[in-house]
Order: structure tokens, then C-alpha cells, then sequence
């Protein structure tokens, strides 16, 4: 009888340690996909600083940005996430937030033997964003981005849509049904969430590695499935 409760209080000692583990899992990999997310916002934003200075006051033709994504699919093949339309929507991008970000680049901010700097891993110079709507918007996929900015006019529209994402996890099939809703004007503006605080939860990372899985090629989420980076 003895020998059997020790198995028990083993089996319950083991489950405790499974418990854990998994815990830690969760919580590494959702940092990994977030830091992914923050990278591709990096990029995505200096590409779009360089093809608005060039494209808007230099001397590049019409055609530029379509010649420079066939270019770019000659030089990396398989590359996605850089069609001409996309590569538009990453200008649109910087000149939407560059003001707000505060962040202009130059060049040389991204060398050949310098890992991507993380421009956008950092408070905003600006009081235009608290730290919390700062942690919302680099938790926020670029599609979800870009269709927030075709869809609002104003930055509390728009940071209104940043925090349900970041905090509710929505999918772009969601922030497009809540934009089409018009969920903003229903219910108008809300209090800041304690974003931190709600992504404590394992259920919630769960549900934001969904939505990340849904936006890149995460691999190391889940081994058994492909993801690929969403492409216009």
C-alpha cells in the first residue's frame, strides 16, 4: 500500500514538473515570436523610410517599386512578403507612424555585418504613446497594422484597434470584421490595458502564438505544421 501511494505522489510530482516545463515553453516561445514580430516591424519600417525618400523626393520613376520587387525575387529567391504592393504598404507604414514613432533613419542604421537593429524595440520619444500602447503596437502583426491604417483616420482610432489586437490576439480576419463593425465608434475609446499583465496567462500566449503562427513561418511553435509569411 505504501509503495503505492509513493507511486502516486511521484505520478502527482511528475505531472507538477510537466506542468512547469510546458509553462516555460509557452512563455520562451511566445518570447521568440515576439521578438520575430518586433524584427519584421524594424525592417518593414526602415524599408518603407527608404523607399518614401526616395520615391517621394528623389529621382526613382514611376515604375521604381515594381522594378525593385522583381529585382528583389531575382536576387532571393523564394523571398515573400516583398511584392509591389507590399513594399507600398511598408511606405505607408513609416509615413503613418514616423511622426508618432519619432524614429527617422538613415542608410546606415542597417549595415552588411550588423544584425537588423531593433529601432523599434525601445520606448517612443514621444508622449503621443504611453510604454503600455508601446508594448500593444510591437506586439501587433503587420498585416493587422496595415489594415488599421486603411480603415481609421485618427491615432486613438487606430491605437483603440492596436490594443484589442495586442491583448485579445485577433487574427486579420478579426480586425477586419471589428474595423468593417466599426467597433471604435460602438464603443468608443477605452481605457489603456495593462498589457503585461494580461499576457501572464499561459491561455492567452497560447492564443497569441496562434496569431503569430498565422502572420510568419514559426516553426519552432509547432513542428508538426508550416507556416508561411503572409504575402500580398
Amino acid at each position: 500500500m505504501e509503495k503505492k501511494k509513493d507511486s502516486d505522489l511521484e505520478l502527482s510530482q511528475y505531472v507538477l514538473a510537466v506542468k512547469e516545463i510546458e509553462h516555460a515553453i509557452i512563455k520562451s516561445r511566445y518570447r521568440t515570436a515576439r521578438n520575430v514580430n518586433k524584427e519584421v516591424l524594424s525592417l518593414y519600417y526602415w524599408v518603407g523610410n527608404y523607399i518614401s525618400v526616395n520615391s517621394r523626393i528623389g529621382k526613382w520613376n514611376t515604375n521604381a517599386i515594381s522594378v525593385i520587387s522583381k529585382l528583389l525575387q531575382q536576387e532571393l529567391p523564394g523571398l515573400t512578403g516583398f511584392s509591389e504592393t507590399n513594399i507600398k504598404n511598408m511606405r505607408i507604414f513609416y509615413e503613418t507612424w514616423c511622426k508618432i514613432i519619432n524614429c527617422k533613419l538613415t542608410n546606415s542604421d542597417f549595415g552588411d555585418d550588423m544584425k537588423f537593429k531593433d529601432l523599434l524595440n525601445r520606448q517612443s520619444e514621444t508622449a503621443d504613446l504611453s510604454a503600455s500602447d508601446w508594448e500593444c503596437f510591437l506586439s501587433v502583426g503587420f498585416t493587422n497594422h496595415r489594415e488599421i491604417i486603411r480603415k481609421t483616420s485618427s491615432l486613438e482610432e487606430r491605437l483603440f484597434y492596436i490594443r484589442r489586437c495586442a491583448t485579445e490576439f485577433w487574427n486579420v480576419e478579426t480586425t477586419k470584421y471589428y474595423l468593417n463593425e466599426d467597433l471604435y465608434h460602438k464603443e468608443g475609446s477605452i481605457q489603456q490595458t495593462n498589457f503585461d499583465k494580461t499576457i501572464e496567462e499561459s491561455d492567452f500566449k497560447q492564443r497569441a502564438l496562434q496569431s503569430f503562427k498565422e502572420e510568419y513561418k514559426l516553426d519552432f511553435i509547432n513542428k508538426n505544421r508550416n507556416y508561411k509569411v503572409k504575402c500580398l
